[in-house]
């Protein structure tokens, strides 16, 4: 509720009412948005500091889990644009010339940008910057939603099993974004029904980061995965023609078929070779066992 306070303030106090209105100011002002879920998760454990004076999930040592959720969103966020090219009325954006207006580039400098300009350039410049910026600034900001979903909730939530815990992290989650969603983000062109897929896709997503907090006992390598996947999932709006929000990216139709797959494919990695079979257990029960 905080937050959507804040929300308010933005639209009736910023005059924000669609996220085109002034992309700067939104940018801005949403980032501030994502540190509202660490400011009420704080406040709340100073509130309850008899049963949550310590999560135990802001330890900082590094484990391979870390660097599975840095790497892991930008395989999503490829295998979604093969997908995603595959769907009815959608291609591969294979010409990326009005991305620079022609008049804006000197005579003599046409030939090299056209040689840069390319499908594969864009991938390989948003795939190094994305990973770049996933455990810098972009995680800097998820960790102020990650601190709320996946250190407080996660704590409170000690006594549901697994799956249960990361689909009511997911709802919670996403129910969060109705403000955000209803202006435009994400789903500009179907801000209503965006509301419902956000949600999906916060469900989804919570399996995967709340699986890696649980694996590494800390929050970072979900802020990490947050980071990550928001400073590369752009590449959809730049090479694919054609679908709609609906559809298209990380957080639509294409990018559900995606993350099912991860999901799955972690559930029986996680039973069968690590033979940890957290789907099947307790957050409680993982977070007391004794590190492996």
């Amino acid at each position: 509720m905080v937050s959507w306070v804040y929300a308010a303030i933005m639209i009736f106090g910023f005059g924000i009412t669609n996220v085109s209105d002034n992309p700067i100011k939104y940018t801005v002002l949403a980032s501030l948005y994502m540190l509202f879920p660490l400011m009420v998760a704080v406040v709340m454990q100073k509130v309850d500091k008899d049963r949550l004076a310590s999560t135990g999930l802001l330890r900082f040592k590094i484990r391979w889990s870390w660097l599975v959720a840095w790497i892991l969103p930008v395989v999503i966020v490829l295998l979604t644009l093969c997908v995603n090219a595959l769907m009815p009325g959608c291609e591969f954006n294979t010409d990326m010339s009005a991305m620079i207006p022609a008049d804006s580039v000197p005579e003599e400098q046409k030939v090299m940008v056209s040689m840069l300009m390319t499908p594969a350039f864009l991938i390989v410049i948003t795939i190094i910057s994305g990973l770049l910026a996933g455990v810098t600034i972009n995680a800097v900001f998820a960790f102020g939603e990650e601190y709320g979903w996946r250190n407080y909730l996660v704590d409170v939530l000690r006594k549901e099993k697994f799956v249960r815990a990361s689909v009511f992290i997911g709802i919670v989650w996403g129910v969060w974004h109705f403000p955000l969603i209803l202006l435009g983000h994400n789903y500009p062109q179907h801000s209503v029904a965006g509301v419902f897929m956000m949600v999906i896709f916060c469900v989804l997503l919570s399996f995967i980061e709340t699986y890696f907090v649980l694996k590494a006992k800390s929050v970072y390598p979900a802020a990490i995965f947050h980071g990550t996947i928001n400073a590369v999932a752009g590449l959809n709006v730049l090479l694919i023609k054609g679908g709609n929000d609906l559809i298209n990216g990380a957080s639509g139709l294409s990018g559900f078929i995606v993350m099912a797959v991860v999901i799955a494919i972690i559930y029986v990695f996680d039973r069968y070779v690590l033979k940890d079979n957290i789907f099947s257990k307790t957050i409680g029960e993982v977070l007391d066992n004794v590190e492996r």
